[in-house]
């Protein structure tokens, strides 16, 4: 997990990841297992801020194109316990503890609640703070205007991206995640947590 730990600081000192940028590091980044990488993500999201880690999931695309189903909800379990939320408190908006959500919601446009509660490896009370978080923060931290996810897309990252996003939604909902759904949605379906 060392080495793991060493590359993601020398990635995040690299920053900003941008179209063009050059890995003076980059056959370590591709040589990595798929368990590397989720290692490597799970840790960057745990300790580097929201923007910083979409950066890096849109500018290094081959972190997580190989993914199927079985490796997203690794990474998924990999992130909890989740960081503590407060609703009072709004240090949460930039943090990268729920970017794996993000991405797979947001970004690729799946769905990815349905294995977060329904999941019995999860206990309840993380069921229900995640819940909460949801129900606070899900508008601006889950959900990304696809207008702007595409301007980003064109003026800072490889139009290649693009393509990768979607085989990924493909593979994901032929391996039975269906697409993202509505805010709303998700609050009227999951809102039973609250009584717990």
């Amino acid at each position: 997990m060392e080495k793991i730990i060493t590359l993601a600081h020398k990635i995040y000192n690299s920053s900003p990841l941008l179209k063009g940028f050059q890995f003076n590091f980059g056959n370590e980044l591709y040589n990595l297992s798929n368990d590397n990488k989720i290692d490597l993500l799970a840790h960057c999201f745990k300790n580097y801020d929201k923007g910083f880690n979409v950066s890096l999931m849109l500018c290094c695309p081959h972190l997580w194109k190989d993914f199927d189903l079985k490796n997203w909800t690794t990474l998924i379990t990999k992130m909890f316990p989740r960081e503590k939320f407060d609703k009072h408190s709004f240090k949460d908006i930039n943090s990268g503890s729920y970017c794996d959500i993000l991405f797979l919601n947001g970004i690729i446009g799946v769905n990815p609640f349905e294995y977060l509660f329904t999941n019995p490896q999860f206990t309840i009370e993380e069921k229900r703070l995640f819940f909460e978080f949801f129900k606070h923060r899900a508008e601006y931290s889950f959900y990304i205007n696809e207008r702007e996810l595409i301007e980003d897309i064109v003026n800072f990252y490889d139009l290649e991206v693009f393509q990768i996003i979607v085989m990924m939604k493909e593979k994901l909902i032929s391996e039975g995640l269906i697409p993202a759904v509505k805010y709303d949605e998700i609050i009227k379906q999951y809102s039973f947590l609250e009584d717990f």
